[in-house]
């Protein structure tokens, strides 16, 4: 993979934090990790956007959808395997 250096800058509070999260990792490291993971999110919320968008669910369909949710995700006992 290629390699690009960039500077950014930022509060010394927040350089602080990202030295401590890092744990001995080295920074540019932490952050492009943090970074990817962050454009990954955003990649598949805009896909799921799309495909919501494209299915164009009834209020019904959203009412039944929120409601079986709810009951699976529940706390509750623990289901036999």
């Amino acid at each position: 993979m290629a390699i690009k250096r960039i500077t950014i800058s930022v509060p010394v509070s927040t350089a602080a934090k990202i030295r401590r999260a890092a744990r001995g990792q080295p920074v540019s490291a932490w952050v492009t990790e943090i970074i990817e993971e962050r454009l990954e999110d955003a990649e598949l919320e805009r896909l799921w956007l799309e495909f919501y968008r494209s299915v164009a669910p009834s209020k019904r369909d959203i009412r039944r959808a929120d409601a079986i949710f709810k009951r699976l995700a529940k706390p509750g006992r623990a289901r036999a395997a």
